[in-house]
């Protein structure tokens, strides 16, 4: 059975973002998103989301970009 990629996965390990959040913070096109990553608009959405309703937090690991970004 193939391991499953997860959309956590796709923004921390592939593109080397500390956490969701800091990605969210730092993109906002829902297309674009969808289209580097390869997962469709409604899973971007889906997370999106998450991280309006503050689902999501800086999770203030080692690697965390919170003061670099923003």
């Amino acid at each position: 059975m193939a391991k499953r990629i997860l959309f956590r996965d796709l923004v921390t390990q592939g593109l080397g973002y500390c956490c969701v959040w800091g990605f969210f913070k730092k993109h906002k096109r829902t297309g674009l998103i969808a289209a580097r990553l390869g997962v469709t608009d409604r899973t971007v959405r889906y997370h999106k989301m998450a991280f309006k309703e503050g689902c999501l937090a800086c999770e203030k690991k080692a690697n965390c970009l919170k003061g670099r970004l923003f």
